[in-house]
Order: structure tokens, then sequence, then C-alpha cells
């Protein structure tokens, strides 16, 4: 009866604190999903070096841009950034048409979770797969496969 009561007690103050945990793991996780895609559409390379790991992180990128059932390969967000941050600005008009919805967020333990999003950019709508580890207390996307809907 003790060892219920005990347990039933542990529950009770534990819960609430896994919960809240995992609700400051989904805004700081959102927060770099966010700052991907400003970082991306506003060529913006501080905000994308805030959301990648840029020490060891890559981007699984089509060996075949027009045919990606060839395969992929790992290209260092190291080396896209700097290609990102530097292209040409969008105009006005095609940032205010840019869209993000986060698909999914799924968190493993507050050290690991996984993302898929949609990124509308012009005419073309990126489909995300995301992989985020919490490094130094930070959410950094380590690695990301895509698809050009």
């Amino acid at each position: 009866m003790i060892k219920t009561r005990l347990l039933v007690i542990m529950l009770t103050i534990s819960l609430p604190v896994i919960s809240q945990s995992k609700t400051d793991d989904f805004t700081l996780i959102s927060t770099t999903i966010q700052n991907y895609y400003n970082g991306y559409i506003e060529r913006d390379i501080d905000k994308l070096s805030t959301a990648f790991d840029t020490e060891y992180g890559t981007m699984e990128v089509p060996v075949d841009d027009k045919n990606s059932s060839k395969g992929y390969k790992n290209v260092y967000f190291k080396d896209l950034i700097p290609k990102w941050g530097n292209r040409e600005k969008l105009p006005e008009s095609e940032l205010n048409n840019c869209v993000l919805h986060i698909l999914n967020i799924d968190i493993e333990a507050g050290n690991i979770a996984s993302a898929k999003m949609s990124m509308k950019v012009g005419d073309v709508t990126y489909i995300d797969m995301l992989s985020l580890h919490n490094i130094n207390g930070a959410w950094k996307i380590t690695n990301t496969i895509y698809y050009v809907k």
C-alpha cells in the first residue's frame, strides 16, 4: 500500500515535469525549423547557421537533380549554407507568398527528434524530413532529406 501511494505521488510530481519538458522542446524545435525557413527565404546565413549543425550535419541531395531514384549523396551544411545565403534575394512579392507548415515533430527523451515540414518558395514546394539533436542545450538540424513537389 505504501509503495502504491509512493508511486502515485512520484507520477503526480513527474508527469507535469515531463510534459513541461516536451512542451519546451517542441517550442525550441519549432524555433529551429523557423530559423531554417526564415534563413532560407531571407538568404540569411546567421539564421541558417543557428538552425543547422554546421560541424557535422549533412543534407541528402539527389545525385541527379532530375532523377532521385539514382540515389543521394551527403553534402555538409557548412558547404550549403554559404550557397543558400548568397543566392539572389527574393522579391518582396515572392517573399510574401512563401509558406512554412510544420507537419510533425516527434521528440525522444529530450535528446533527439524528427520533424517533417513543407516549405513553399515561389512555385516550388519542398517536403523536408529533418533529424534534430539537442547539442549543448540547443536543438540543431543534423540531417535532412527532401522531396520537391
